[in-house]
């Protein structure tokens, strides 16, 4: 039409020819410019059912495999915790440079990579969601970049276009450094020939609402991350299951297959989207939307300097398994305390009510038999309510931090634990205390 908008018509006509072989066409026009767009609108809205239903199938297969692997992680993170304390009391009893001590290194190091392991399990799983607080997405993504340009293959070549530098998100700084690098770290596998790894960090809004690859983005502000890259792109059959927990098309040993679905559950869970294009042959870029905040970025905490040491304190230790007991006990005395460890929250229970005042702070775990640690707190605290409680877990989350806050306890320490993970919050308590 002439004000530019389109017209949909039908046309419904028949030529009839008369006696002298002239032909005329008789027939009639009918608008359906209203039909047509109801159309296309009910065609929208079976597509976002469909997604929608996929999303849910998507998310129901992920949340029992997350609870399976969830179970595992924590009950390895009891062994981690034994190997880590153990192995690091060994390293401070060696003299550097020896024998024995180098291979307590080399334990200590595949140690660190088991609770790295377990990190991104309990991460996929939900079972451990950092605090969150608003993060300057720019400088984490340059943090992540430093890192990756170390082990950068000298066929691929790394272009940034970061454009974001006041602009936060709400979320742990940790999960968002490990989006990064897993998306980079993808593209740098994708591209065994060289290439460019293209990254790009950007404000945008969004005016309404648009239906991605792998979800529905909301009208609103957001912050875009983009991972390009000049690979071999994704077929067809990979791209359906490139989500999915434990999914991998690497070499048996090279790879675990939590990369892309502990993004899609970190993205999932900061109210993100992600959207995907690939062509075989050509490259893929994969882009993660995240709702910006308002609030001003958390700054960096400072390193921690020398362990704080006690005077002395006596500290109740409550874990079902005998060796953390063993073990906390051990690292507790060298850093000055007088420490009393229970394998049963109901014999802790006992000697706490025999004599409540014999304690200045109690550090118990979570998951036990009989008395959980919150539900252990709330019966020490019907007997002495100015107590410190320290809580242990291999968990972590919204449910957990409710409890903890319920029984009034002061702090939630996350399994395994080496020696610093006790030392300041146990000094920072008793402090708190005097």
């Amino acid at each position: 039409m002439r004000d530019g908008s389109i017209k949909h018509l039908q046309v419904v006509a028949r030529a009839l020819a008369d006696e002298s072989g002239d032909l005329e066409f008789v027939g009639a026009v009918m608008d359906i410019t209203r039909r047509k767009h109801a159309q296309e609108t009910q065609r929208m809205q079976e597509r976002e059912r469909e997604e929608l239903q996929r999303q849910l199938q998507q998310a129901a297969k992920m949340e029992a495999i997350g609870r399976l692997a969830g179970g595992i992680a924590h009950d390895f993170n009891n062994i981690l915790g034994a190997i880590l304390g153990y192995g690091e009391l060994a390293q401070n009893n060696l003299v550097e440079g020896g024998a024995v001590r180098r291979q307590i290194d080399q334990v200590m190091q595949a140690g660190a990579r088991g609770k790295g392991l377990v990190d991104r399990i309990l991460a996929f799983s939900r079972s451990r969601v950092g605090e969150r607080v608003p993060v300057q997405a720019q400088s984490v993504v340059e943090e992540a970049l430093e890192l990756l340009a170390a082990s950068l293959p000298a066929a691929v070549r790394l272009e940034k276009r970061l454009d974001a530098a006041d602009a936060a998100v709400v979320g742990d700084a940790t999960q968002f450094h490990q989006v990064v690098m897993n998306l980079c770290t993808n593209a740098m596998h994708a591209m065994e020939r060289g290439g460019v790894l293209t990254v790009e960090l950007e404000r945008v809004e969004v005016g309404e609402r648009r239906l991605l690859s792998r979800g529905t983005l909301c009208a609103g502000r957001y912050v875009r991350l983009s991972v390009s890259d000049t690979g071999i792109g994704i077929p067809p059959a990979v791209l359906e299951r490139m989500f999915d927990p434990f999914f991998t098309t690497k070499r048996v040993g090279d790879g675990t297959g939590l990369g892309l679905a502990l993004v899609h559950g970190i993205v999932a869970d900061l109210g993100g989207v992600i959207d995907v294009a690939t062509q075989v042959g050509v490259g893929t870029t994969f882009t993660i939307w995240l709702p910006t905040t308002g609030k001003r970025p958390r700054l960096l905490e400072e390193p921690a300097g020398e362990l704080p040491r006690g005077n002395g304190e006596t500290v109740m230790i409550v874990d079902d398994e005998p060796v953390l007991v063993a073990l906390a006990e051990e690292t507790l005395a060298e850093l000055g305390y007088e420490p009393v460890g229970f394998d049963s929250s109901l014999a802790a229970l006992q000697a706490f009510h025999a004599e409540p005042k014999r304690f200045d702070l109690v550090l118990t775990d979570e998951t036990m038999p009989d008395l959980t640690g919150t539900e252990l707190a709330r019966e020490m605290r019907q007997l002495r309510p100015d107590i410190s409680i320290i809580l242990m877990s291999g968990y972590s989350g919204a449910l957990l931090s409710e409890r903890a806050q319920a029984a009034e306890v002061i702090d939630v320490l996350r399994k395994p634990l080496v020696r610093q993970d006790i030392a300041l919050p146990v000094w920072r308590a008793l402090q708190a205390d005097k």
